[in-house]
């Protein structure tokens, strides 16, 4: 399944899980919730973490791109 997210919209905990509410930007500046991920506590950082690390990578990935473009341009 894939879920389109623009915001995290609540974030609580019941029943040792942690609920968090996925929400779109909807028409008319409104928000429109599309789904609900739900973490076991006990697995929250390690999810937390392995997500941060995996952005990280991403960021560090399109910066590695954005640099070397200008120098590809630069040889045509």
């Amino acid at each position: 399944m894939q879920i389109f997210v623009d915001n995290l919209s609540k974030v609580t905990m019941s029943n040792n899980n942690i609920r968090v509410e996925l929400s779109q930007n909807g028409p008319d500046n409104t928000t429109v919730t599309v789904g609900t991920l739900i973490i076991p506590a006990n697995q929250a950082a390690g999810f937390v973490n392995a997500m941060a690390n995996s952005l990280k990578q991403l960021d560090d990935q399109m910066k590695a791109r954005a640099e070397d473009k200008p120098a590809e341009e630069d040889m045509q």
